[in-house]
């Protein structure tokens, strides 16, 4: 019995492990090729982002794209030398120029026969189809304390300039309108809500606009006004729980309360917490038998500024 138990072990052992080593072993792609859909070979194409597609293959989990310029036997330039997971890729490419390009199918143990083809990207490329990135300001409604805003994007390939617009959001005219071979500006504002805008030109297209609001806010949010606990609040016994109570400007991002033990709040601070301006409260558990306490708020807007202090109230515990 002890012998069929054993047999019955090693058999099932060389399955599982044959099982295994079916599940863990790649396709060899040695010798294999990437089946290109486009662009053709020798083709010359108007848009300076083509479109790279090929047939996925049985094996392959990656495929490796290289563009070089002006060809692979004295390459100057290695503009590509990507791991592209899917069946497409979108180069940027500079017009008027003609470069050479190879793809392979790659797993972890093999990889397949390069595949060599040659494009030229149009020297009147259109930008049509490209879109300028700006980087910062990053999202909209960016708000600054600061007079100098400065603004960054992301360079176009075929683009010869960049068109800045500047405009005022409460007119609607332009503050600024300009044109730079660079992809950075800074500009100087007064206070007021704007809309940043750039595209990228060359001598037959442009992109679209990119676009941002912005706004330069120096003016600080007014004072807060504490309503509870009350200056000069008495308890008689310490509170498991005592809340604070303010109102504060509709302009206020956030309100910094603190409580403490000294009117100068300059020693003694027990509580220094930022909170939003939607919760004007808080709930403290803090409070000791035989203390007098002190607290204030302070605001700040999204731009950064701060009001002044709001005044300082004080309560005492038995």
């Amino acid at each position: 019995m002890k012998k069929t138990f054993a047999a019955i072990w090693i058999v099932t052992l060389v399955v599982f492990t044959a099982s295994c080593e079916r599940d863990f072993i790649e396709d060899d792609l040695t010798g294999k090729s990437v089946s290109i859909l486009a662009p053709a070979d020798n083709d010359t194409v108007p848009y300076s982002s083509p479109l790279f597609w090929w047939n996925e293959m049985s094996g392959a989990l990656k495929y490796r794209v290289q563009i070089v310029y002006p060809d692979f036997s004295a390459p100057q330039q290695l503009l590509y030398d990507t791991a592209v997971s899917g069946d497409r890729f979108y180069p940027n490419l500079n017009p008027g120029y003609t470069y050479w390009w190879r793809i392979r199918p790659e797993n972890g143990s093999s990889e397949g026969e390069w595949v060599l083809r040659k494009l030229t990207i149009d020297s009147s490329a259109s930008l049509a189809s490209q879109n300028v990135q700006i980087t910062t300001p990053q999202n909209n409604g960016y708000a600054t304390s600061s007079s100098s805003v400065s603004f960054t994007w992301n360079a176009v390939s075929g683009a010869s300039l960049y068109r800045v617009d500047i405009i005022n959001s409460s007119t609607g005219t332009s503050t600024i309108t300009l044109t730079t071979s660079t992809t950075a500006y800074t500009a100087a504002l007064p206070q007021g809500s704007y809309e940043f805008k750039v595209r990228a030109e060359n001598s037959v297209s442009f992109t679209p606009w990119a676009s941002r609001t912005f706004s330069v806010d120096q003016t600080a949010p007014t004072v807060p006004q504490l309503i509870s606990p009350a200056t000069n609040s008495f308890y008689a016994t310490p509170p498991a729980t005592l809340q604070f109570d303010w109102s504060n400007d509709a302009t206020a991002y956030n309100d910094t309360l603190w409580i403490a033990t000294d009117s100068t709040f300059t020693s003694g601070v027990l509580i220094q917490q930022m909170l939003l301006s939607t919760q004007s409260n808080y709930t403290w558990t803090g409070a000791q038998a035989g203390t007098t306490y002190f607290w204030r708020v302070r605001s700040a807007d999204a731009a950064g500024n701060r009001s002044n202090y709001s005044s300082v109230f004080r309560f005492t515990v038995n």
